[in-house]
């Protein structure tokens, strides 16, 4: 009996002992201000894995934070390019007015990460955006305009795309010895996507001629989607046929 008591004694004394209390949880004000702190860090992988876990566990209560990393000029570039990215993706479409104010950002890393937000958003509507963009003093934000306006079938902006291969920023070097970038051909081909009817008879005359001839594979690329023909292989036999079907419109 006196055994059967000591047991009882110990069970009681196990269950009255105290819980140990659960660490308390962070409060969202917390998360929020360790949110931007994070976005402090060094650019890089772990970085950019790190903020978007915090943001997207946050959703919309981490809007505040991404906009205020997106504007202060104190925090590291790359990691406001994150920002941006992070809100269009927990605002959705209702943030595109915001974000696009941004493609008119001193830093041509914040107008890359404005039209790149913009387009993974779908929004097509933004035609003055994306026009301003192709004359953009960055060269990345031109190249970057030309993949808005492809990946999104902007045909609207065709003509604008084509003024492109005369506007001078888009060559290099003295007057008289000006040489093509590489942009060039990102041009030539954005127009063929976008089977811009009126570049048929000016690329048909480009691809003729001989200081074109680096330019020949775009050029039979874009003639090939605006005409919807099939040319023969051979830099020679596309000249000849790409004049004779220009010829007999």
């Amino acid at each position: 009996m006196l055994k059967f008591h000591a047991v009882l004694l110990c069970a009681s004394s196990v269950f009255a002992a105290p819980v140990p209390a659960r660490p308390a949880s962070l409060d969202d004000a917390e998360k929020a201000r360790r949110l931007q702190l994070a976005f402090k860090a060094e650019p890089g992988p772990q970085t950019a894995s790190r903020v978007r876990a915090m943001a997207l566990s946050l959703g919309p209560k981490a809007v505040p934070g991404l906009i205020t990393v997106m504007k202060d000029a104190t925090f590291p570039e790359k990691n406001r390019w994150h920002a941006t990215m992070l809100l269009g993706q927990i605002m959705g479409k209702k943030s595109a007015p915001f974000i696009a104010r941004f493609s008119e950002h001193p830093a041509w890393m914040m107008r890359v990460a404005s039209l790149k937000a913009l387009a993974a958003l779908g929004m097509r509507e933004y035609h003055a955006v994306y026009a301003r963009a192709l004359r953009d003093s960055s060269l990345i934000v031109r190249v970057q305009a030309l993949d808005n306006i492809t990946r999104m079938d902007i045909r609207e902006l065709a003509p604008n795309v084509w003024g492109m291969m005369y506007d001078q920023t888009n060559y290099s070097g003295d007057a008289g010895k000006r040489q093509r970038t590489s942009i060039v051909r990102s041009v030539i081909r954005t127009v063929g996507a976008l089977k811009y009817e009126k570049a048929r008879a000016p690329m048909a005359r480009l691809i003729q001629k001989p200081r074109y001839a680096d330019l020949a594979e775009d050029l039979d690329f874009s003639l090939e989607k605006i005409t919807g023909k099939v040319s023969p292989q051979g830099t020679e036999a596309q000249r000849a046929f790409w004049a004779k079907t220009v010829a007999s419109r």
